[in-house]
């Protein structure tokens, strides 16, 4: 995680912070008065395909720009509460487990090309992967906290939240990485060729550490979803049941230690081949 610090003394990484951060802010706050599904805290949200893709084209920039720009589109679209406090850690998760895990995805992405895209169907299948876990990772973050504050139940929002990310990210994100890529490429502006491999933690275990994140997320959002349904009396779509219990943060907080673990785990440096092979030739 040594980038997320390392980038703040790159003047274009952090435009690419604020660029990002006010596009996704942008998209947010036109949309605060469509469809809402819980008032004052979340509503459908086709701006959430911003933050994979900003987080594999720009990096732990896109992760930073994720979580300002949610905190921004809840400052300026009315929605600005309690919510909003895990909503900046959620949505920093959001951008930034794609890039973290973009070089760790069990050889769906060659090693011999790792470039941000969506050009072909293991890449495809890669971002999809990589979507579904960053958007369970930041529904667990952020509806265990509501579960624990009594405001909204965990097993409503955290499969909500899910679905309400992958769902734009899933239609919307290969589209536009193939559309961004080719010239934010030509702009110079991909992370990996802004950012000095040195900045960048080094990765300890990536199998490993990309196992765990998606057990760390999807398996916290299941075992969460079982205990709060079993042991809270909880639904999924509705507001019934128990909040507030000890069974359903116990059960969830082993998992987001393991999503920790892992991203400590994971680097982003295997990005950096492609651009470290094209400077020797």
């Amino acid at each position: 995680m040594k980038e997320i610090i390392t980038m703040w003394k790159n003047t274009r990484m952090i435009i690419l912070v604020a660029l990002s951060a006010a596009i996704y802010a942008a998209f947010l706050i036109v949309f605060k008065g469509g469809i809402p599904i819980v008032p004052g805290i979340t509503e459908v949200r086709p701006a959430n395909v911003f933050p994979p893709v900003f987080g594999l084209l720009f990096g732990p920039a896109g992760a930073w720009g994720a979580a300002i720009g949610n905190f921004i589109g809840d400052l300026f679209g009315g929605t600005l509460g309690i919510g909003s406090i895990f909503g900046f850690f959620g949505n920093f998760f959001l951008g930034f487990i794609p890039y973290k895990m973009w070089g760790a995805t069990f050889g769906l992405v060659k090693k011999d090309d790792m470039s941000q895209t969506t050009d072909n169907v293991s890449k495809i299948i890669a971002f999809e992967l990589v979507a579904l876990v960053s958007s369970a990772a930041c529904a667990i973050i952020i509806a265990w906290y509501l579960d624990i504050a009594a405001i909204v139940p965990f097993a409503f929002l955290s499969i909500t939240i899910t679905v309400n990310n992958f769902a734009a990210a899933f239609i919307l994100g290969p589209i536009l990485l193939v559309l961004l890529y080719p010239r934010v490429k030509r702009w110079g502006l991909i992370w990996t060729d802004i950012m000095n491999k040195e900045d960048v933690g080094k990765a300890y275990g990536k199998t490993l550490g990309s196992i765990l994140m998606i057990i760390g997320s999807l398996g916290g959002l299941i075992v969460g979803i079982l205990v709060a349904v079993g042991a809270a009396g909880q639904e999924l779509y509705g507001f019934a049941g128990q909040q507030g219990q000890a069974a359903v943060w116990l059960s969830v907080l082993p998992f987001l230690l393991m999503i920790l673990i892992a991203s400590l785990m994971l680097s982003g440096r295997e990005q950096f081949v492609e651009v470290m092979e094209e400077e020797e030739i």
